[in-house]
C-alpha cells in the first residue's frame, strides 16, 4: 500500500512526520538540504517526547548530501570539493556561523528552539553526518514501536525544509509493505562512508553556535557599553563640528545644531558603510548639510545634479556656488544628462574619492542607461545620495539606490551581509502583494486564481477568500521592515523633528490647501469618472493598452510571468518602452484635464 504527500490539503508532509515520530523509536534522514526552519517544525513533538525521556541517542541520523542557503535558518553546508576531514569541518563551522547571524534568527521563539536543539547535538540525540559526494536522494526512514507498522519509508522531492514540509508543491510517496530493508542498507552504507563528527567536533560546533553568532547570550552591561561606544564614535568629531561653523559663518550661513547633528551621522554612515543617504523633506538644506559632509571628509569629489541646479559658470548659484562657498576645491558639478563626461572625468582623475547624488530618486530604476554610468561613477567611492522620496515605490527601486554605495552580498548594513537575498525576498512579497491588490476583483479567470494562489501562499493555505485588509496591513509590516534595514544609512527628519530643537529655525510655514469646487453636473461628472477609469493603469482595470509605444510585448508574447526569464537587453527594452506608454497615458488624462473645452 502506497500513500502520496502532495501538501495539498491535510496531505502535507509535515503533519505526517510529526505523527511518525511520536511513535518511532529511530529515525534517519537522508536530505540534499538542512535547514533550521525544517527541524523547527517538529520543535514542540521532540521536546515533549524529550522531556519523557523518549529520546535516546543516535535517535535522529540526518545525512545531508548537499548544502544548505542562510536565508531559511541554514545549518549545515560543506564544500563538496574540499579533500580533508579538517577543511570538510572548517567549512561546516563557518557555515553554520554564517547561518545563524541571519537577522530572521532575532526572534526569542527561535532562540529557545535553537538551545534546544543545541542540548540535543551535545547529547548525541541528533546526529549530523555529510556525505563525500553530492546526493540529491530524499528518504526518511522510520522504526516504530507499533506491531502493525514496525517500520516504514517516504520518499519523494522534500527537503527538510519548511517551504518542503508545508508550503512548496512536492510529490512524496509513503511506502510500508515492501523495500524497507533495501532502503535502510542505501541509507547505512552512505552513513559508513560519510564525514562524521568526533566529541571534540561536536563541541567546535557548538562553541560557534553559542558564542560567534547572534545566538550568543548578551549580558545587559556589556551591551550598554557597546551601545555608549556607538554613540561616542558616532559624534566624536567636536573640532571639525569647529571648523565648520567657523566656515558657516564666514561664509553667511546660519549653523543650525540639527544639519551639525546630519553631519555627524553622515560622517559615520559614511567611514562605516561607504556612504549615506540623505532624505530630510524639502526646505531643511540637504545641499548645505551635503558640503559640509564633504568638507569634514577633506576628499576631492564630483556633484551630479539636475541641469537646473547646477548653476551658472559665474558661481551665483546652484551647485557652483555652494562648491565655492564651501571651499571644495577641485570639485566638479555634472548635469545628470551629462553623465557620460562624468564618467570619463573620474576615470581620468583618480583623485576622485566622493559622489554627491542630487535627486538621487532619479535612479530608482536599474534597467537604464544613467544608472548603469551613475553605477560606475560611484563604484569603490563614499557616496552621498540626496533625495526627498526615498521609500516611493518597489522594495527594487530602495536597493537600487542602496547599490550605489554597498555590496548587495557584503553588505555592512545588515548583520548576516546579505542585502541582496532580504531584497529578493522584499520584491517577491511586494509584486505579489500588489497583484492580489490591483486584481482581486478582476474578471479574469487566469488572474482571479493566481491572486488566490499568491493569497493562499502568504496567508496560508486554508485561506479561500480574499480579505483585502489583511492585505493592506501585510503591506504596511513590508515597508516597515524595509525601513528597518534601511535605518543605519538613512537620516530623515522632517519639520515637525525641528521643534525639538531650542533655537528659533526661521522656516516657511506651510498652510493648509483652500478647496475650489469646480461644478459638474451629474452627466458631466459620469462622464469624467468614466474617462478616468478607462485611462487608469491596465492592473485596475483601465482600456488604454499603448500597444504602439510596447512592440516588443507584442513581438515576444510576453505575459506576466514570462518577464523574469526575458535576457538582460530585453528586459531593459520592456521597461524603456512601459514607461514611454505609461507617460503617454497620464500625458493624454492630463491634457484631459486641462482642456477648456472637456468642460
Amino acid at each position: 500500500m502506497s500513500t502520496f504527500i502532495t501538501n495539498h490539503g491535510n496531505k502535507d508532509l509535515k503533519r505526517r512526520l510529526q505523527e511518525l515520530i511520536e511513535v518511532s523509536t529511530e529515525l534517519k534522514f537522508l536530505v540534499g538540504f538542512f535547514y533550521f526552519s525544517g527541524i523547527k517544525e517538529f520543535y514542540e513533538t521532540l521536546k515533549e517526547l524529550y522531556d519523557e525521556g523518549k529520546l535516546s541517542q543516535e535517535h535522529i541520523k540526518i545525512l545531508v548530501g548537499l548544502n544548505v542557503d542562510k536565508g531559511n535558518y541554514g545549518l549545515y553546508e560543506a564544500a563538496t570539493k574540499l579533500k580533508s576531514k579538517d577543511e570538510n569541518l572548517r567549512a561546516l563551522i563557518n557555515s553554520v556561523k554564517t547561518a545563524f547571524t541571519s537577522q530572521e534568527l532575532d526572534d526569542e521563539e527561535i532562540y529557545e528552539q535553537v538551545k534546544f536543539f543545541v542540548k540535543l547535538l551535545e547529547e548525541k540525540v541528533i546526529v549530523i553526518r555529510k556525505t563525500w559526494e553530492p546526493n540529491h536522494s530524499k528518504l526518511y526512514l522510520f522504526k516504530t514501536n507499533e506491531t502493525t507498522t514496525p517500520h516504514l519509508f517516504i520518499t519523494g522531492s522534500s527537503n527538510l525544509t519548511r517551504a518542503g514540509l508545508i508550503s512548496q508543491n512536492e510529490f512524496n510517496v509513503e511506502i510500508k509493505d515492501y523495500g524497507f530493508e533495501e532502503a535502510e542498507k542505501y541509507f547505512d552504507d552512505l552513513w559508513k562512508d560519510s564525514i562524521a563528527l568526533s566529541e571534540d567536533d561536536v563541541k567546535k560546533l557548538v562553541y560557534t553556535i553559542k558564542n560567534e553568532t547572534a545566538l550568543k547570550d548578551v549580558d545587559p552591561f556589556s551591551a550598554y557599553v557597546y551601545l555608549l561606544k556607538t554613540y561616542i564614535e558616532t559624534h566624536k568629531t567636536k573640532d571639525t563640528f569647529n571648523d565648520l561653523v567657523k566656515l558657516l559663518d564666514k561664509k553667511g550661513y546660519k549653523p543650525y545644531s540639527y544639519q551639525l547633528e546630519a553631519v555627524s551621522q553622515a560622517i559615520a554612515n559614511c567611514k562605516s558603510h561607504g556612504g549615506t543617504i540623505l532624505a530630510d523633506v524639502v526646505g531643511l538644506g540637504k545641499t548645505v548639510i551635503a558640503c559640509m559632509v564633504a568638507k569634514a571628509l577633506g576628499k576631492r569629489g564630483i556633484v551630479i545634479a539636475p541641469p537646473h541646479l547646477i548653476g551658472p559658470d559665474d558661481k551665483s548659484t546652484g551647485w557652483k556656488k555652494y562648491l565655492e562657498d564651501f571651499e571644495l576645491y577641485g570639485w566638479e558639478a555634472f548635469s545628470v544628462g551629462k553623465l557620460d563626461k562624468a564618467l570619463e572625468f573620474v576615470r581620468e582623475h583618480d583623485s576622485i574619492e566622493v559622489v554627491i547624488v542630487d535627486e538621487a530618486h532619479r535612479f530608482r530604476n536599474e534597467n537604464t542607461l544613467s544608472y548603469h554610468y551613475l553605477k560606475e561613477i560611484c563604484r569603490g567611492k563614499t557616496v552621498l545620495l540626496l533625495t526627498a522620496t526615498p521609500f516611493n515605490n518597489r522594495p527594487s527601486d530602495i536597493f537600487a539606490l542602496l547599490k550605489l554605495f554597498t555590496v548587495p552580498k557584503k553588505s555592512t548594513i545588515i548583520f548576516d551581509e546579505d542585502l541582496k537575498s532580504k531584497f529578493e525576498e522584499y520584491e517577491s512579497l511586494f509584486n505579489k502583494l500588489s497583484y492580489i491588490k490591483n486584481h482581486h476583483n478582476s474578471s479574469n479567470e487566469k488572474r482571479k486564481k493566481r491572486v488566490l494562489n499568491y493569497y493562499k501562499e502568504i496567508f496560508g493555505k486554508n485561506n479561500e477568500v480574499i480579505d483585502i485588509d489583511k492585505v493592506k496591513t501585510k503591506t504596511k509590516e513590508l515597508a516597515k521592515h524595509i525601513r528597518s534595514i534601511l535605518e543605519p544609512v538613512v537620516i530623515r527628519r522632517n519639520r515637525l523633528d525641528l521643534k525639538h530643537y531650542k533655537e528659533k529655525i526661521d522656516l516657511p510655514e506651510v498652510k493648509d490647501p483652500i478647496e475650489w469646487f469646480y461644478e459638474l453636473t451629474k452627466e458631466q461628472s459620469k462622464f469624467y469618472d468614466e474617462v478616468i477609469s478607462a485611462f487608469s493603469e491596465e492592473e485596475r482595470g483601465g482600456r488604454f493598452k499603448g500597444a504602439i509605444y510596447i512592440p516588443i510585448k507584442y513581438e515576444k508574447g510576453i505575459e506576466d510571468d514570462d518577464e523574469l526569464k526575458l535576457k538582460e537587453e530585453e528586459s531593459f527594452s520592456l521597461t524603456y518602452q512601459r514607461n514611454l506608454s505609461d507617460f503617454m497615458r497620464r500625458l493624454l488624462v492630463k491634457r484631459f484635464e486641462s482642456s477648456f473645452g472637456s468642460f
